[in-house]
């Protein structure tokens, strides 16, 4: 069974998750080919489809949404799965108070939802099994990319917001990558990849 996990990143911590995903699903016997969406231009011939993009203030990279509509015929026809990476831990270790779908995809109504219900629309004409959030990375050193990020930067409360480090969780990574392997091999054959 081949997969493709496919990552829209923009600091490289949600290609890392693709990667150590790609990682897992290779170890479980899956033949699988990780890719950044600018690169993904062939989905055919792929069995199953695991979709990532980093999250800034509640909105999925426009590359990723991109890769979705672009490809959401193909990835409607078969196991898909999608996680989002971007919400920090705050300055403990212990997760957020609330949702952590919450928290990386902003609000559900309202000024800030229009990422949200834009990603929901997909989601909802795709079927994916799971949507997975998963902590992110935050490097200060790292130079920003957009000048929305040097406006954030620039901000003193955006320290307080954004607090440094890595809190990507490996195990929970793993884990879930073991998932859905395991989920793969109950079906016997190949779904599509035609």
């Amino acid at each position: 069974m081949k997969v493709l996990v496919v990552h829209a990143s923009r600091h490289g911590g949600t290609k890392g998750i693709a990667e150590r995903i790609g990682e897992v699903l290779q170890k479980e016997g899956l033949e699988t080919s990780v890719t950044g969406t600018h690169d993904a231009n062939w989905v055919i011939g792929f069995d199953a489809f695991v979709v990532g993009s980093g999250v800034y203030m509640g909105h999925w990279l426009g590359e990723g949404i991109e890769f979705l509509q672009q490809n959401q015929m193909t990835l409607s026809q078969h196991p898909v799965w999608l996680f989002s990476s971007g919400p920090l831990r705050g300055s403990s270790k212990e997760g957020p108070a609330s949702d952590p779908l919450d928290n990386a995809l902003g609000p559900t109504e309202g000024p800030g939802s229009g990422g949200r219900k834009q990603l929901e629309a997909l989601i909802a004409a795709i079927g994916p099994r799971e949507h997975k959030v998963f902590y992110g990375a935050y490097d200060p050193s790292d130079p920003p990319k957009v000048f929305s990020e040097r406006i954030v930067r620039w901000m003193p409360a955006a320290r307080d917001v954004l607090p440094p480090g890595d809190f990507r969780d490996w195990d929970e990574i793993e884990a879930w990558a073991r998932g859905i392997a395991a989920e793969l091999a109950r079906t016997k054959t190949p779904v599509g990849g035609a």
